[in-house]
């Protein structure tokens, strides 16, 4: 496993963080890298890191992880060297997935998160109601990626960047489609649920599932939007997030 510390360099803030900030790590969708979040703003009483995960952007070189506990298991060693206060978390999509069970890591460790957001994702106990696609021929798979709106034929116009698409979303997309769920404690953290009403990989009902991971409060939020709505809403979810931290 690389060395390299996963957590990019702090997003911009409204002003100049606080002794005291609430460290949040921001951890992408699937196929996506830190830069995802980079016109994200968030308060002075944050500090929010993107996660870099392997295989995308600056550690493209690495080869992209395809099994969750392996990801966790390196954020949560992180966290652990890197951070020294409970940190937030939020996750859209994979991120979500993510974010989860990193939640149920820290606190098996003894530091459980502040909160936990997630964005985009059904509850992790709910069992599949759409196709697996992270095993189908390249045309067909693609394909799969344009119906969710991640991506589009016309947006892939070399064979590069067809060939880096491909090779991380499908390592992510086995990520999510072969998780395997565990029963388990409730988190002590509240957690917060984004979905889109229009978005069609997730519905309202799979967000409010969340509810059931939590002996804490538990809150959902609603927009326009597909499956990606999270960046074109992502001044009002930074400033829930703000407002519940």
């Amino acid at each position: 496993m690389s060395a390299r510390q996963w957590f990019a360099p702090a997003v911009i803030v409204d002003s100049a963080p606080t002794s005291a900030a609430v460290p949040l790590l921001l951890i992408p969708h699937a196929g996506a890298g830190a830069s995802s979040f980079a016109r994200w703003t968030f308060p002075a009483w944050i500090t929010a890191h993107p996660v870099q995960l392997p295989g995308r952007e600056g550690a493209a070189a690495e080869p992209p992880l395809r099994n969750i506990h392996t990801i966790v298991a390196a954020l949560a060693a992180q966290v652990g060297r890197s951070v020294d206060r409970p940190v937030a978390l939020y996750g859209h999509s994979m991120g979500a997935l993510v974010a989860f069970e990193l939640a149920r890591a820290l606190t098996d460790a003894g530091t459980p998160p502040r909160h936990l957001f997630v964005s985009g994702r059904r509850a992790p106990h709910l069992a599949a109601s759409r196709r697996t696609v992270h095993r189908l021929p390249e045309p067909q798979f693609v394909d799969a990626l344009e119906e969710m709106g991640g991506t589009s034929r016309a947006a892939l116009r070399s064979a590069a960047l067809l060939r880096y698409t491909v090779k991380v979303s499908r390592a992510d997309l086995e990520v999510c489609e072969t998780y395997p769920y565990r029963d388990h404690t409730e988190l002590s953290c509240p957690i917060t649920g984004f979905h889109a009403r229009a978005d069609p990989v997730v519905d309202p009902d799979e967000i409010s599932a969340w509810s059931h991971h939590t002996n804490d409060a538990f809150a959902t939020h609603s927009f326009t939007g597909g499956h990606f709505f999270h960046q074109d809403h992502r001044t009002r979810i930074a400033a829930i997030i703000g407002d519940a931290l």
